[in-house]
């Protein structure tokens, strides 16, 4: 039986996009793709490609907010994951709350500072102050956070120059001193080469860790490829036992991984729970199959299920899809994997479309499709998917409108495409993405996800991102949504997670900027599209029961700041760098030509310097501030036209 998704919007058809030159992508080990625009688009909600007739609903209209935001802690490194969100907060069973997320205190080069940042509540108050790393030394990142039996917390993150992981462990749960091992599972000592494995997923039960990771190379840095079954970085298993404190399974392939099935891993395009004895590993990437491996003894033996049958797997994938000449749908790599209380298995997953290259041309890669807005949901037992999420159409004019910046990444310069002001796409990910999963007491399974949101625009003209939910009451057979949860309109919400079980509330981690897109896979020198800036490291307690009644609705709250100065003159979110000595550059945008000018003034308001920058054309300008003979401190810069003005806060050293 064919499952609908009540929601908010339902498309009218598939467009087609133009295409431009063939490009790699800034993830780690992708496939080479082929990259589209369009500035306004209407993407599918039926998973067979094909026309659907239009629904209008009205808008629900958002209760008060009767939850607060919490600051966790603060980041320069805002790039949390590739594509699938993995287990960065968990709720325990007496309702306190720990979150990790990677976290840099510093914008130095390269984030030589990089870590784990850690947080915890006692169920009504987190501490403040955390922005450093809690590993002692090292380049780490990509955390998992786990309870273990003897009430103590395990973090394990991966070492990203050497590779393994480090696993930091404290005394008690919400206890901030850690100890940090020395990187484990390294993979170097039986091996003739320096095999480099990262981006792990971690999850314990029964006195055992579960960690599968990918392993990354790179040529410019020395390190080799590693291939094995015929799959260039693979995926692999391990399993660390606590008490010995010892691997007694170490980077092994699941049983028919091989390049019968996939051609390369990808770095974050897998998922991983436990529960008891039972192990669920969900594995995908854009263009590859969705694998299911599931062991009910402890990760000893495993069943394999094709999720998606997808008809192009293995090495001969991309010369069957030109062969073909199919447009497909596959996986866009952020994936989830839940096991319910009957040890059931859920999969999740950002829905991605691929289409195969042209042979007259030669052009043996394929092209892929970002402008695609669903979340898909599968169980155990299920013939096919169903819709559990999607984009909204908040102006009710029957299609999602998403610009162009909004759907497009770099080029394969690190530049800007023609004719737009930015690129914001987080890797091969699509519109609606990054799904992370959560489940009640009484069944009611949540699946928070990362989705633009329409009209609500940077002035650099991109979309901003909200975190949104959807829910079922009926173990997944039916879904309701979406529901805008971060409803902001002027800031960049993404990268959620949510922990895997709630209780009367759903607990919420996302990260938080003034800008669309990371400065990590997005900024353009060029461009200068986007910068260095702090990121807030977010959480929130849903109550559950509002989202069960569908009160919290769609609406989206419009910033003054930002609606007075939207036809005149934008000040990107900080001028760079910040803290800083000698001179900074501010970036403004005018829709149309204006006089403007620039204020300095102290915490006091007095105004120390005020230039008169002359009439400026429409479009982008660079403005430099000058801050030599100012002591350090506080102060402000106000860039103002004839009707209207923007003040922002710098820190001179």
């Amino acid at each position: 039986m064919k499952n609908t998704l009540t929601l908010g919007f339902l498309a009218i058809s598939i467009l087609s996009f133009s295409q431009n030159q063939l490009k790699e992508l800034p993830v780690p080990n992708s496939h080479a793709v082929v990259l589209e625009n369009s500035s306004k688009i209407a993407t599918d909600n039926e998973y067979i490609p094909g026309p659907v007739v239009p629904r209008k609903e009205s808008i629900k209209t958002k209760k008060a907010v009767n939850y607060d935001y919490i600051d966790l802690g603060q980041t320069y490194y805002d790039l949390q994951t590739n594509s699938s969100p993995g287990r960065r907060i968990a709720l325990h069973a007496d309702g306190t709350i720990s979150a990790v997320w990677t976290t840099s205190p510093d914008a130095g080069t390269g984030y030589p500072n990089r870590g784990s940042g850690y947080n915890y509540s006692d169920g009504t108050t987190w501490y403040t102050g955390r922005d450093n790393k809690i590993e002692s030394s090292g380049r780490t990142g990509w955390p998992s956070v786990m309870l273990l039996e003897d009430g103590s917390e395990m973090i394990i993150a991966h070492e990203s120059n050497t590779g393994g992981f480090v696993a930091s462990r404290n005394s008690t749960k919400g206890s901030t001193n850690f100890i940090s091992t020395s990187a484990i599972l390294d993979d170097v000592s039986n091996v003739n080469t320096n095999r480099v494995p990262i981006w792990n997923r971690s999850a314990t039960s029964n006195g055992k860790v579960h960690l599968i990771s990918n392993y990354w190379f790179s040529d410019a840095n020395g390190v080799p490829l590693v291939t094995r079954d015929g799959v260039s970085s693979p995926t692999t298993y391990s399993r660390w036992d606590v008490s010995g404190d010892t691997a007694d399974i170490t980077h092994a392939l699941l049983p028919g991984y091989d390049s019968t099935l996939f051609q390369t891993g990808g770095g974050d395009s897998y998922a991983i729970d436990v529960r008891d004895s039972i192990v669920a590993i969900l594995l995908g990437g854009l263009g590859d199959p969705l694998s299911l491996w599931k062991s009910t003894d402890n990760g000893e033996s495993w069943t394999y299920t094709d999720i998606d049958n997808l008809p192009f797997k293995g090495d001969r994938a991309n010369a069957k899809l030109l062969l073909s000449g199919d447009t497909i749908n596959t996986n866009d790599g952020s994936v989830d994997v839940m096991i319910d209380a009957s040890g059931q298995v859920h999969a999740f997953w950002g829905l991605g479309r691929v289409m195969g290259g042209i042979a007259s041309t030669g052009d043996t890669s394929y092209s892929f499709f970002p402008g695609q807005s669903q979340i898909r949901h599968w169980k155990e037992g299920d013939s096919e998917s169903r819709i559990a999420g999607s984009g909204f159409d908040l102006d009710q004019n029957g299609q999602y409108d998403i610009t162009s910046e909004t759907l497009s990444g770099l080029d394969g310069n690190g530049n800007v495409p023609n004719n737009l002001l930015s690129a914001t796409r987080t890797g091969a990910t699509s519109l609606v993405t990054m799904p992370s999963a959560s489940m009640d007491a009484d069944g009611n399974l949540f699946v928070v996800y990362s989705a633009p949101v329409e009209n609500q625009l940077h002035f650099l003209n991109a979309n901003f991102r909200d975190i949104m939910v959807s829910y079922s009451t009926d173990g997944g057979e039916t879904w309701n949504g979406p529901q805008n949860l971060t409803q902001d309109g002027t800031q960049e919400c993404n990268f959620p997670c949510a922990a895997k079980s709630a209780n009367d509330f759903l607990h919420v981690l996302w990260q938080q900027d003034e800008t669309p897109g990371t400065f990590l896979q997005n900024h353009s020198a060029s461009a200068g599209s986007h910068p260095n800036e702090i990121n807030t490291m977010k959480y929130a307690a849903i109550p559950t029961a509002d989202i069960l009644a569908n009160v919290i609705g769609n609406d989206v709250r419009t910033a003054s700041v930002q609606e007075n100065n939207m036809n005149e003159v934008f000040v990107v979110s900080q001028n760079q760098p910040n803290p800083f000595d000698g001179t900074s550059q501010v970036m403004i945008y005018l829709s149309s030509g204006s006089p403007v000018t620039l204020t300095i003034s102290d915490i006091l308001g007095n105004v120390l310097n005020q230039g008169d920058l002359g009439v400026m054309n429409a479009g982008n300008h660079t403005l430099s501030i000058d801050g030599n003979g100012l002591t350090s401190g506080i102060y402000f810069y106000t860039i103002a036209t004839d009707n209207h003005q923007v003040t922002k806060k710098m820190q001179v050293k």
